[in-house]
C-alpha cells in the first residue's frame, strides 16, 4: 500500500472512532448535566478530570516506545526488549500515579468546598474507583503503543470505543436512574477493564506470552527515558493546561462555574482533537518517511493538511459567531448555562483556530528527535496561562480563564510552528548532503 493510502486509511479509522465519541458525547453532556444538576455535574467533571491529568505520568515512554517500534532500523531484538521493558515502566508508573491520587483526594476530600456537594460515602468510594482507573487506564495506554506503532488503528480505537462509549453514552443513560457519582465511575472502571482484556488478547496473537510478560531492562530504560523525558514535559504541561480552569474555577469560584466552562472546553477541545487523531496515525507514518526518497512527501501532506486545518479554523469561527449561541440552547435547554458558556465559546474558538495547527508540527518535532521542542513551548503556553489564570478569574470570574487561555495559544503557537518549519527544513539539507 503506497504511503497516502496508509496515511489516508490510518487516519480515516483515527476519524471514524472519534467522529462517533462526539456525537456520543453531544448526547451525553446535555443528559448528564440536566440530571446530576449543575452543582453535582460540575463536580463530576472536576472529579474525572484526574484521569487525562493522571494519565501524562509516564516520563513521556508513550511516544518514546511508538518512535522506538517504528523506525526501519530496529531490530527484532531490540522491539521485544522495548516492549517488556515499557510494559514494566507503565506497570511501575502506573501503581505509583494510582496510589498518590488515592492519598491525595482523601486527604483533600474535606479541605475543598466544592466536594462538599456530594454525600461523604459516595464520594469515598468514587476516590477509591478513580484511583483503579488510573491504574487501568496507564496500562491499557501501554498495550495501545503496540498497536500505534504497529499501525494497528482499528485495534487502537478499541478504548474509543469501550471506554468513550462508557464515559458518554452509558454514563448518561445511568444517570437517569442514579445521580450517585461512584456509580457511574464503577460503570467507566468495567469498560476500562474490559478495554484491558482485548488489548491483552491482541498482544497475545502478535507476541509470545513470554515475549509479553514485563521485564526490566537498564539500557533500554535509559534510552526510553532519555527521548521520554523530553516529550514528557510538553505532555505533561498541555493536559495541566487543560484542567488547570476546572480546577481554578472549583476552588476560587463554584461548581456551577466549573459546569459553565467544561461544556465550551469541551467542544473546542473535542475539535481539535479531530486534528490530533489524524497526528496520531501521522507520528509512526512520519518517521516511516524520514528519508531522501520521502522527505519532500512528507513536506506536502505536512503542508496540504495544515492548510485544510487553518481554512476548518477560520469556518468554526464563523459558524460559532453566526449559529453558536442558538445552538447552545437548543443543546443544553439550560439558558443559565448558556448565558455563561456562550461568551467563553466565542473566546475559545479562536483558540481552536490557534492550537488547532500544532498536533501535526508537534508529531514532526518528535519524529526528527526534537521532542523538547514541542515541550518547551507547551510549558510556555500552561506557565503564561497559569499566571494569567491567577491574575484574571478574580477580575474576570469564568472570562477570566478564557481570556488567559486566549492569550497564551497567542504568544507561544506562532513561534512553534515556524521553528517546526526551521526544523524540516534543517532536516531536509541533512538527507540532501
Amino acid at each position: 500500500m503506497s504511503a497516502k493510502k496508509t496515511l489516508i486509511k490510518n487516519s480515516s479509522i483515527n476519524l471514524v472512532g472519534y467522529i462517533y465519541l462526539l456525537f456520543a458525547s453531544f448526547f451525553s453532556i446535555s443528559i448528564l448535566l440536566n440530571n446530576l444538576g449543575r452543582e453535582v455535574f460540575g463536580v463530576y467533571v472536576f472529579l474525572a478530570a484526574i484521569i487525562p491529568l493522571a494519565s501524562v505520568f509516564d516520563l513521556g515512554l508513550g511516544n518514546a516506545v511508538v518512535r522506538r517500534l517504528s523506525l526501519p532500523e530496529t531490530s527484532p531484538e531490540e522491539k521485544k526488549q522495548i516492549w517488556q521493558t515499557s510494559f514494566f515502566l507503565y506497570l511501575l508508573f502506573g501503581l505509583l500515579i494510582s496510589l498518590t491520587v488515592l492519598i491525595i483526594f482523601t486527604f483533600f476530600t474535606n479541605q475543598l468546598a466544592i466536594l462538599q456537594k456530594i454525600p461523604a460515602a459516595s464520594l469515598s468510594i468514587s476516590v477509591v474507583i478513580l484511583s483503579l482507573i488510573v491504574l487501568i487506564n496507564h496500562l491499557n495506554a501501554c498495550f495501545l503503543n503496540l498497536a500505534q506503532a504497529r499501525q494497528r488503528f482499528d485495534i487502537f480505537n478499541l478504548k474509543t470505543l469501550l471506554v468513550g462509549s462508557a464515559n458518554t453514552i452509558f454514563s448518561a443513560i445511568l444517570s437517569n436512574f442514579t445521580t450517585n457519582l461512584s456509580n457511574l465511575f464503577l460503570l467507566q472502571l468495567i469498560f476500562h477493564f474490559l478495554t484491558l482484556i482485548f488489548l491483552f488478547r491482541y498482544a497475545l496473537n502478535s507476541l509470545k506470552l513470554k515475549e509479553i510478560l514485563p521485564q526490566f531492562n537498564r539500557h533500554t530504560t535509559k534510552n526510553l527515558i532519555n527521548f521520554g523525558i523530553r516529550d514528557f514535559v510538553g505532555t505533561l504541561s498541555s493536559q495541566f493546561e487543560a484542567q488547570f480552569g476546572k480546577y481554578a474555577l472549583g476552588t476560587m469560584i463554584s461548581a456551577s462555574a466549573v459546569a459553565a466552562y467544561s461544556i465550551p472546553q469541551t467542544i473546542v477541545l473535542k475539535a481539535a482533537g479531530a486534528i490530533s487523531q489524524i497526528a496520531i496515525a501521522f507520528y509512526p507514518f512520519g518517521s516511516s518517511l524520514l528519508n531522501k526518497e520521502k522527505i519532500y512527501k512528507l513536506k506536502r501532506f505536512i503542508f496540504a493538511i495544515e492548510a485544510l486545518t487553518l481554512i476548518g479554523g477560520l469556518l468554526a469561527i464563523f459558524i460559532t459567531f453566526s449559529f453558536g449561541e442558538d445552538f447552545l440552547l437548543w443543546w443544553l435547554k439550560d439558558p443559565v448555562i448558556v448565558s455563561l458558556s456562550y461568551p467563553i465559546l466565542k473566546i475559545m474558538v479562536f483558540y481552536f483556530c490557534l492550537v488547532a495547527l500544532t498536533p501535526i508540527p508537534t508529531a514532526v518535532v518528535q519524529s526528527l528527535n526534537y521532542p523538547q521542542v514541542s515541550s518547551f513551548f507547551a510549558l510556555l503556553t500552561t506557565s503564561v496561562e497559569i499566571l494569567l489564570i491567577l491574575y484574571l478569574v478574580p477580575q474576570y470570574s469564568i472570562m477570566g480563564v478564557a481570556y488567559a487561555t486566549l492569550i497564551a495559544a497567542s504568544i507561544s503557537v506562532p513561534p512553534f510552528l515556524i521553528t517546526a518549519a526551521i526544523l524540516l527544513r534543517r532536516k531536509t539539507k541533512q538527507l540532501e548532503q
